[in-house]
């Protein structure tokens, strides 16, 4: 595809979007400022207060214009302005976890048209909203009795099951509630067969240069990785051998769908699956 379809795409979904718990906006900037222009302004500050926000990320970036250590510069002030911007509008300091510049490291166009490089030239927020947790999640003695929905026939060594149902709050590895009974057909199908032996993998979507996604509990990005350690640790938990369970994290580098332009496609990425080590 052409390279003004990547940019058409980027002005059409990426002002603005949302999934789980969370929401993303970009502000583009003019050359060489850092001022927030004012429709990006109005629609920050909606979005502040239309939302109850709990964390905050956000990333300056520049165009290819100029030196490296002055783009730094540039870039830091354009995610320190719109720190300002947030915190002005009730947005606690300490709830920005992160407010970097990243200069001209890390475009998302190859600056070689000027639409490209306006592209570059951009503070991306992410903004994770507040959640009421509920983390206890146990198999009762009531549910081992449930047969495995997982047919054993269809597994083969090497082969990857995704886990459909499988919950998280944004941007951490806690288990929603709703994944229960996904986690409950797990857990029958290792007690069923007690050879299985399986591999938790977890990917997340929409990562550009970072190899995985941000964990807020850890406050570092190894969110996948996290992830699937949960559904080992639950597992463990209930009483399966830990002998038989390996768990990695694979970041966004096997994303199913190359294009994230929408909630759909995103989801696809944003997955838990398990491989089958032994039969």
């Amino acid at each position: 595809m052409s390279k003004s379809f990547y940019i058409l795409l980027f002005l059409m979904c990426s002002f603005l979007h949302s999934f789980a718990q969370e929401l993303h906006y970009t502000v583009l900037f003019d050359f060489n400022k850092y001022e927030i222009p004012d429709t990006s302004l109005v629609r920050l500050v909606k979005l502040i207060h239309s939302n109850q926000i709990e964390r905050v990320l956000i990333e300056g970036h520049c165009d290819s214009v100029g030196s490296k250590s002055y783009n730094y510069g540039l870039s830091k002030l354009r995610a320190n302005e719109v720190k300002r911007l947030l915190t002005d509008n009730n947005v606690l300091s300490q709830n920005i976890k992160t407010c970097i510049g990243y200069g001209k490291d890390k475009p998302l166009t190859d600056n070689e048209t000027e639409e490209e490089r306006q592209l570059n030239r951009r503070a991306h927020i992410t903004f994770y909203l507040k959640e009421e947790t509920n983390t206890s999640i146990m198999i009762t003695q009531k549910d081992t009795s449930v047969v495995p929905s997982f047919n054993i026939k269809e597994l083969e060594v090497g082969k990857n099951v995704v886990l459909d149902n499988i919950y998280f709050w944004g941007g951490r590895h806690v288990i929603k509630p709703e994944s229960y009974p996904e986690l409950k057909q797990l857990y029958r199908l290792l007690i069923q067969y007690d050879r299985l032996e399986i591999e938790i993998e977890g990917h997340v979507c929409c990562t550009t240069y970072q190899p995985d996604g941000y964990d807020w509990d850890t406050e570092s990005e190894n969110l996948s990785l996290n992830r699937a350690r949960a559904i080992y640790n639950f597992l463990i938990e209930n009483g399966i051998d830990k002998n038989r369970l390996n768990y990695k994290g694979y970041g966004g580098s096997r994303k199913i769908n190359q294009d994230e332009s929408t909630e759909e496609l995103r989801s696809v990425n944003r997955r838990v699956e398990f491989k089958v080590l032994k039969l």
